[in-house]
């Protein structure tokens, strides 16, 4: 029988090399057929069609390549051919057949392995790949920080477009260190809870700002919030507060309302004396007029070390919005939360404190956490409120799911996970945050202080709590809407655009 291939090709090892080589080439097709064809994602199937199929088959082929020289070598050493390198003869149709099977070859495997390499890329800045494939499944890292991203305000917003961002450089920078975290999850070196700031996030003027656009955010926002007392009847508290956002104007030298930082300022460096930047003794400001202020602690003004014998910090979005996608609540705001939308009955007696203390509870699972609340809230029904637990069992029933379902979305007993560990800087309710800084206690040169004026970043319209009937509501006056210019009242009856819309002639 007529040979096709060179005498060195028929070898054991050669042999297999080409069996993994075709076996694996039909199986990655096939599964890339399924995997497009398919409805749902499959993060492991992802993963075996683009990375280790192809690694199968270039070790096939490498099976190949030593099968043939260490064969042409115990035939040379034989004296079965001779020593000289094969010869390539077109003329010869064999050869040329040959030729055509391996340059062929060679074509559609570098177009294979060019495709695979881009898709991975792509596919390795996927949510899927960093939500479902690395931060999901029981004994995953941080499942619940895909499971808050999946219910915050950028949940449309992929992963990597915040962690990574655009460009080369960070994409190889956050690579090899996700090779890093990757050897710790396996040898099991993950500390937990894992440790927060992270040190080396990439600056937020390079994410945050791609979007959010603080220096031009001109307009105050109105917010109503709703607040539930932790008392036997669930008392409801409301809130409408004027958020004061600012401007870009420097009309004063107080700090002027929330986005002062990024809207009346160049830079902001700030020391922190802290890992959690928590203790902040010292702020470097330099204002958009050029004006430069350094504010100490005065608490510690005559004793604060020298800045530069701690890591200095440019402040940037992160600083406040530190919790922006991963948002961990308190379980006081849960349950505001989950009161004001129905999901909880406020008419359940003592639900709010009943249902605070059994989400704190230190579990070891998430299966004892959420046994131990639905234990907690029936027990307490049973013993205090035999009545209520009977005649309202469907309402307590539909609590206790609800309530379950925020243990999983907020807390991670596995990788010690709450909002005590990872508290919001966005505020000052719950963690120091805005007050790390404007605590009345920072001081300039000149005598300015970082004020805690509630004011300054919010105005207070009105606050009710149910029950009680004394007004207190700020007044504000309805003024007829004026026209800057004398027309009457015929702007009462016509519309904007009959003259603003028209082009002037």
């Amino acid at each position: 029988m007529k040979k096709f291939f060179p005498p060195s090709f028929y070898n054991p090892l050669s042999v297999v090399g080409a069996i993994v080589f075709l076996f694996n080439i039909g199986l990655m097709i096939f599964l890339a057929i399924v995997a497009t064809v398919s409805k749902h994602p499959k993060p492991y199937a992802d993963l075996i069609i683009l990375v280790l199929l192809p690694i199968i088959i270039f070790s096939g082929l490498v099976l190949v390549v030593i099968g043939v020289v260490r064969e042409r070598r115990r035939l040379k050493a034989g004296g079965l051919i001779a020593q000289q390198l094969p010869v390539i003869d077109f003329n010869n149709p064999r050869h040329r057949i040959l030729a055509s099977v391996f340059g062929g070859g060679f074509v559609i495997l570098s177009l294979l392995y060019a495709f695979a390499g881009y898709t991975t890329y792509e596919y390795t800045e996927s949510d899927t790949f960093c939500g479902i494939l690395c931060h999901s499944g029981g004994q995953s890292i941080h499942r619940a920080e895909n499971l808050s991203y999946s219910f915050s305000p950028h949940a449309n917003v992929g992963c990597s477009t915040c962690h990574v961002g655009s460009g080369v450089k960070y994409f190889m920078i956050y690579k090899l260190r996700g090779m890093k975290q990757l050897l710790h999850h396996l040898t099991d070196r993950v500390p937990k809870p894992i440790p927060t700031p992270v040190a080396d996030l990439r600056p937020a003027q390079d994410v945050c700002e791609s979007c959010h656009g603080p220096k031009y955010q001109f307009y105050e926002r109105l917010e109503a919030r709703k607040y539930f007392l932790s008392d036997t009847g669930n008392t409801q508290w409301a809130l409408d507060l004027l958020l004061r956002m600012g401007t870009a104007g420097l009309k004063t030298d107080r700090p002027p309302k929330m986005h002062w930082h990024s809207s009346t300022t160049e830079e902001i460096i700030y020391d922190a004396s802290d890992p959690k930047r928590e203790v902040i003794p010292w702020i470097y400001v330099k204002r958009l007029d050029g004006k430069i202020r350094t504010y100490r602690a005065m608490a510690t003004a005559a004793g604060t070390p020298d800045p530069k014998e701690n890591v200095q910090r440019r402040m940037d979005c992160v600083d406040c919005h530190n919790r922006a996608g991963h948002f961990f609540h308190h379980p006081s705001d849960i349950l505001n939360i989950l009161l004001s939308t129905g999901l909880v009955d406020p008419s359940l007696p003592d639900i709010k404190s009943t249902a605070v203390k059994a989400l704190e509870g230190n579990y070891r699972t998430f299966d004892e956490g959420k046994e131990a609340i639905r234990k907690a809230i029936m027990d307490f029904y049973r013993t205090t409120r035999p009545s209520i637990a009977e005649e309202q069992k469907a309402a307590i029933d539909r609590a206790i799911a609800a309530l379950q379902r925020s243990y999983e979305r907020n807390y991670d007993p596995l990788m010690k996970i709450s909002w005590k560990n990872f508290p919001s800087n966005q505020g000052h309710r719950h963690a120091p945050g805005c007050f790390r800084c404007h605590d009345g206690n920072h001081v300039s040169e000149d005598g300015t202080i970082l004020s805690k004026d509630c004011n300054l970043c919010h105005v207070l319209l009105e606050h009710q709590i149910s029950g009680q009937k004394e007004d207190k509501s700020a007044v504000i006056h309805q003024l007829k809407y004026p026209h800057p210019v004398d027309i009457g009242n015929s702007y009462l009856t016509m519309n904007c655009s009959d003259c603003h819309g028209a082009i002037a002639q």
